[in-house]
């Protein structure tokens, strides 16, 4: 995930974007200016919430998409967002979700209750409520979750527990890396006390 259009790439412009705006009160000024002719759609804010996003250093529903280094599609978006004022490249986030496209054309989806972007080490560390739900029916959910930004390395802070057409697995901890072997497949290891429940599938 290292090129220039990369998810790094999006948040550091996408940073030099809202500062300034937060700096400047110029976020109404954004949103209100017609982008077509005929009649303007209504501004997404009222006065008191750009006053309020402009005070409280904050953006609301912030989105942003990038691609990884082998071309699959990334999408994080948040509902509301905070660059923190003495490191902007680090910004927290509240309701914090992503879609990452993979290589047999399914999607990965995570949520969290809360997150934190550190754009400037090209991580994201998911907090509370963590879920990771693929398209091909399975579910990790954990507490603590850090995900590269430039790579495919997640790794949990925690416990997890996994669901899918295996069964399920309990673990204290969780990785995530690429597989050497097979460019497009993943290796997923549970360490700490591992504990699977088999089900078998039936006809």
């Amino acid at each position: 995930m290292a090129r220039a259009d990369n998810l790094h790439s999006h948040v550091v412009a996408w940073l030099k974007v809202i500062l300034p705006i937060v700096a400047l009160g110029l976020l109404s000024t954004l949103f209100l200016v017609p982008r077509r002719d005929g009649p303007a759609d209504p501004p997404p804010y009222s006065e008191q919430e750009l006053e309020e996003m402009v005070s409280e250093r904050r953006i609301d529903r912030p989105m942003f998409n990038g691609t990884t280094n082998d071309g699959r599609a990334i999408r994080v978006w948040a509902d509301t967002a905070f660059p923190r004022a003495e490191d902007s490249t680090i910004v927290d986030t509240t309701r914090m979700r992503g879609t990452l496209e993979t290589a047999d054309g399914g999607q990965i989806e995570v949520e969290s209750d809360s997150g934190t972007i550190f754009s400037g080490k090209s991580l994201a560390r998911l907090i509370g409520n963590v879920r990771v739900t693929t398209s091909t029916g399975y579910t990790i959910v954990t507490d603590d979750l850090t995900s590269a930004l430039d790579q495919i390395d997640m790794e949990s802070a925690g416990p997890v527990t996994g669901t899918g057409p295996f069964g399920k697995i309990d673990a204290g901890r969780m990785n995530v890396t690429p597989d050497p072997d097979h460019p497009d497949a993943v290796v997923v290891v549970f360490q700490d006390g591992v504990k699977l429940i088999y089900t078998p599938k039936t006809e």
